[in-house]
């Protein structure tokens, strides 16, 4: 008899096979086979590849938004854990399942399109949720800008190993909290 598997378990493992191989070198069967569970048991929690997108950003989005410092007192506390928690992922993950499925998914898959850009407008507008508690001008375009930055590192990381690119998008992230360079 196989063990039951949580959806946490399913949807963390889909996380981790779009990032490893994107929404079409991932499959239903390889999702299957890293979960324990026969393929049909798992087109009972899921009906398709698509419909596990919108838990897995989900679950991402929540990963990274939890139990962050109050931004009503504490913004520069909670801009600094998030940018550090984005960093830490692209750092260790070496890419975005965002990002990675945003090129993956297509106009035959709406569903999907519809969740991705769900999740960075979500992120996007807590990152500016975040710089409007500190006042910061124009929150939505510096979070805006922010994202893509550290977003955009990842190219290098994917392509060169490199993570300079990060490092520094992380420091001028880091510089919207401290604009004069005051140790945090």
């Amino acid at each position: 008899m196989r063990e039951t598997v949580s959806i946490h378990r399913i949807v963390a493992e889909a996380r981790e096979l779009f990032r490893d191989r994107g929404y079409e070198g991932a499959s239903m069967r390889d999702l299957a086979d890293r979960v324990g569970l026969r393929p049909q048991s798992l087109y009972t929690r899921f009906a398709s590849k698509e419909s596990l997108v919108r838990a897995v950003l989900a679950m991402t989005l929540d990963d990274a938004l939890a139990d962050l410092p109050d931004p009503a007192t504490d913004w520069r506390g909670a801009w600094r854990t998030l940018i550090g928690r984005i960093a830490k992922t692209f750092e260790t993950r070496e890419r975005c399942v965002g990002l990675h499925l945003a090129y993956g998914v297509t106009a035959r898959t709406p569903d999907a399109q519809d969740a991705v850009r769900a999740f960075f407008v979500r992120l996007r507008d807590a990152m500016a949720g975040i710089l409007d508690a500190g006042k910061v001008s124009e929150p939505a375009s510096v979070a805006a800008d922010t994202l893509a930055q550290l977003e955009g590192a990842t190219l290098w990381i994917t392509t060169e190993g490199n993570m300079a690119p990060l490092r520094h998008a992380v420091e001028r992230a880091l510089r919207v909290a401290d604009p004069e360079g005051k140790p945090a």
